[in-house]
């Protein structure tokens, strides 16, 4: 139920940040109040410090610290800042893509081993990203991924047509 509700304010997040007043309010904004808003429920969750254990050593407190800024408030203000400059849609579907980068630097900095479980994972996520991508319109990405390629040769009917040779290259050879 936790998972449902979860998934269900981080859309409501994505979409309300894309198509509201929010879209004009600048990004570090944005991401203060979601965070302050954050903090309150979690305050609340707590009991208002009843039930909570604070570290007893220096380093530890760092340790929170780098916990709290590096995966919290850097992924909301990227979030935040792909949804003004790209939509919601394509950062949601690059959101989907998060656990794949979880799991390169799980193997390349945490020496983690690969599995068929991760791998299976890995088929999963990318198959579904593809399957949500290809959906709509695939000619308007075939197109822009053609492009990236201009010195490819062409292919298809249109190529075979133009290798053709038309009426006016045979009046050309004639003269």
């Amino acid at each position: 139920m936790l998972v449902l509700i979860s998934a269900l304010s981080y859309s409501i997040y994505i979409v309300g940040v894309n198509l509201s007043a929010l879209k004009e309010v600048p990004t570090l904004k944005v991401t203060f109040y979601v965070l302050l808003f954050g903090l309150s429920l979690f305050i609340v969750k707590l009991d208002f410090g009843s039930d909570i254990t604070l570290p007893g050593k220096w380093y530890m407190w760092g340790n929170l610290l780098a916990l709290a800024v590096f995966p919290t408030v850097i992924s909301f203000v990227c979030t935040t800042s792909a949804i003004h400059c790209i939509g919601s849609t394509p950062t949601a579907i690059l959101g989907a893509l998060e656990p794949l980068t979880a799991v390169f630097f799980g193997i390349t900095v945490f020496g983690e081993s690969v599995t068929p479980r991760i791998v299976t994972g890995i088929c999963l996520i990318i198959a579904a990203v593809t399957l949500i991508v290809a959906q709509g319109d695939i000619t308007g990405y075939m197109v822009r991924f053609r492009k990236m390629f201009p010195k490819l040769p062409k292919v298809g009917r249109r190529a075979r047509q133009s290798h053709r040779p038309s009426e006016t290259d045979a009046i050309s050879r004639k003269k």
